[in-house]
């Protein structure tokens, strides 16, 4: 169901009609919603917590920048005759082999990667750029609103064009118009309910409240956490190569 009917159920259930209209537009519920879902979440993994990233990586880069990702778990890099796994270091052993300018290093098919840190202090986005231009050969963060971005350096730096697969454990995304989906409000749209009003709980400090529905929540999804756990340890044959 779409966000808009789950909103009227919170409406209907929290009795919080201050936070929106029935049928009508929102004054604050869609907040706790969206917070509700990245409760949910964080507090188990689904069949749809996984997801894939597919960036373009153009001749001389070294970097892919995404949104909404809670774990990196692979980098792969391909061209149109073979992809191939990154093998994933620390980013300090990653700068000492790769220790120049970017725009100097050695060009290649990328072996390496490591998690970017984006974030610059002060922060990126109110800082001018020609406050720190004799540094910029060297820098790897992102210029700009960088706060829900995640980000791989690659390196060395691309040889041609490829394409960067990352896998990886993503956020619900933001349910912002009232026609938006997720999985939560497609396959559990009660429990997200529940959730939303869990942190009405938190922002009125009621403990008791908000313990009241965790426990609920978590026997709604028992069954769902079976089932995928069960998924998951079905036996698989290994592929030879």
């Amino acid at each position: 169901m779409p966000l808009s009917t789950v909103r009227d159920l919170f409406l209907r259930h929290s009795g919080r009609y201050d936070l929106g209209t029935i049928g009508g537009a929102d004054n604050g519920a869609n907040t706790f919603i969206n917070e509700g879902q990245k409760y949910l979440d964080r507090l188990m993994n689904n069949p749809k917590s996984q997801g894939r990233v597919f960036r373009k990586l153009s001749t001389s880069g070294y970097h892919v920048l995404f949104p909404y990702c809670r774990v990196i778990e692979s980098v792969w890099v391909g061209d149109s005759d073979s992809l191939t796994k990154l093998e994933k270091v620390e980013m300090s052993d990653l700068k000492e082999a790769y220790n120049q300018p970017f725009s100097q290093l050695d060009t290649g098919k990328p072996l390496y990667y490591s998690p970017a840190v984006l974030r610059m202090v002060p922060e990126s986005d109110r800082t001018a750029i020609e406050d720190v231009d004799g540094m910029l050969g060297y820098m790897d963060v992102m210029f700009g609103k960088h706060y829900e971005y995640n980000g791989v350096i690659m390196l060395p730096p691309a040889d041609k064009d490829y394409h960067v697969e990352v896998w990886g454990l993503f956020l619900s995304p933001p349910l912002t118009s009232d026609s938006d989906e997720s999985y939560w409000t497609e396959n559990h749209p009660l429990v997200l309910m529940m959730a939303a009003m869990r942190q009405v709980e938190i922002v009125y400090r009621n403990t008791e409240g908000r313990k009241d529905w965790e426990a609920a929540i978590q026997a709604e999804l028992y069954g769902v956490e079976r089932d995928f756990v069960d998924e998951g340890a079905v036996d698989s044959n290994e592929m030879e190569g």
